[in-house]
């Protein structure tokens, strides 16, 4: 039986103190103490950042001001110090605009603890994060966030306006990639299959089985051989590279990290044993493919 990766799934073959579970996302309180997560490594406090649009109309009215004094005083040397106090005062403003979310996140050794702005705390142990996404933002005015599944929430963490977010997130994948990379081999090892971004991939220990988004495209089966590489991209998709793939196949997956490196780990344990080109594309899951091939259905 297929198993469906989900953030709900992802720790089921790993283990996971109950005692230390928190409540869903915006729960009352922390469950466990703080003290019991270890030292203090490192501090991520938060910021209040302008609109895009706040930003040009501040630049603009100090630009214009500058310019006013200047022409007042009939000297250029001004500017430079209106300048830096235009930057102070955006600066300034944007610290006492409010804003929502935790004021900061500080990664002990065993776990996070999400200060809030009334200086409550929540603790989440490193046993109780199922998953997490990280999206730098882009255009648009859309600001870099990340998530986080805490075990047994409804809803996931959001964490965003903090300083050095990014960092925060690569240090969470160096903290739990193993983890979670270990329970998709023991999920695989049980169940015989894991499936990544809402049953489009189906991965089992002889190959991968792509579903296209397309109800009408075919259904794609690589062996292990066929595959060139698996890797997580900035922007937190699964990246595969097959060869007979002009492009990569991308799927935005929690965890793009650890489902990459079990995907390499399938990929590297394969036996070098190339293909035969009249091999057919279009499969079902069972390798060896059945005689006469069926085609796998579509979504």
């Amino acid at each position: 039986m297929a198993v469906t990766w989900s953030p709900t799934q992802v720790w089921s073959a790993g283990a996971t103190d109950a005692a230390e579970m928190v409540g869903p996302a915006g729960s009352a309180g922390p469950v466990g103490s703080a003290g019991r997560l270890g030292p203090v490594v490192r501090v991520y406090r938060r910021f209040r950042p302008l609109s895009r649009s706040a930003r040009v109309w501040l630049h603009s009215c100090g630009v214009a001001l500058s310019l006013a004094v200047c022409l007042t005083l009939g000297d250029w040397w001004p500017a430079p110090l209106l300048a830096a106090v235009a930057v102070v005062a955006v600066t300034g403003y944007e610290r006492l605009r409010p804003s929502r979310g935790p004021r900061s996140v500080r990664v002990h050794e065993g776990g996070l603890v999400l200060v809030s702005a009334g200086g409550g705390e929540e603790s989440l142990p490193w046993s109780a994060v199922e998953a997490m996404e990280y999206s730098p933002g882009g255009l648009r005015e859309v600001h870099e966030y990340g998530r986080i599944w805490p075990a047994g929430a409804d809803e996931p963490l959001v964490l965003a306006h903090l300083r050095g977010l990014g960092g925060l997130f690569r240090e969470l994948e160096e903290r739990l990639s193993p983890g979670f990379r270990a329970a998709l081999h023991e999920t695989l090892r049980t169940e015989g299959s894991v499936r990544f971004g809402r049953g489009r991939l189906t991965v089992t220990a002889h190959g991968l089985v792509y579903r296209p988004p397309h109800p009408l495209a075919a259904t794609e089966a690589h062996r292990w051989t066929e595959v060139c590489s698996a890797r997580a991209s900035g922007l937190g998709e699964l990246e595969i590279r097959t060869h007979s793939a002009g492009l990569p196949l991308t799927f935005p997956v929690p965890n793009a990290r650890a489902a990459a490196d079990f995907l390499e780990d399938l990929r590297t344990a394969s036996p070098a044993d190339p293909p035969s080109d009249d091999r057919p594309r279009t499969t079902a899951l069972g390798w060896p493919p059945p005689e006469p091939a069926a085609p796998q259905g579509h979504p």
